[in-house]
């Protein structure tokens, strides 16, 4: 499926995002494709967007390869733990993929129920 967003769309998509900036605690948050092709971004910490968007799908993308191999679908969580920051891994929809950075003190299922939420929405505002 080809996504195609227009300028408001991706307007729209960063208002989503930065709804989970506030009320799950996340520090940064992206949309990419599965290719790796950035959709949009949010949040307070600087990062080079492009290249966190193309490294978090092929990681997206060996993980669901490991998963495979060992008899699974898909992995339900994927998550890294850092010293600094942390960061969550969600997908959305069949070409869609979130990723959102979040500090160590921030409660785990916090962000995953929030983070489950914006899915949703964000699942709905592009099947709309």
């Amino acid at each position: 499926m080809d996504l195609i967003l227009k300028k408001e769309d991706v307007e729209k998509l960063e208002k989503i995002l930065f709804q989970l900036i506030e009320e799950g605690g996340a520090t940064y948050a992206l949309l990419t494709d599965l290719a790796g092709n950035l959709i949009c971004s949010a949040g307070k910490t600087k990062v080079d967007s492009t290249s966190l968007a193309v490294l978090s799908a092929a990681n997206f993308a060996a993980t669901r390869e490991i998963a495979k191999l060992i008899g699974e679908k898909e992995f339900s969580l994927l998550f890294h733990r850092g010293e600094n920051e942390n960061i969550h891994f969600t997908h959305i929809s069949s070409d869609v993929l979130l990723i959102v950075l979040f500090k160590p003190y921030v409660s785990l299922g916090l962000l995953r129920l929030k983070t489950d939420a914006i899915k949703k929405e964000i699942k709905r505002f592009l099947e709309g």
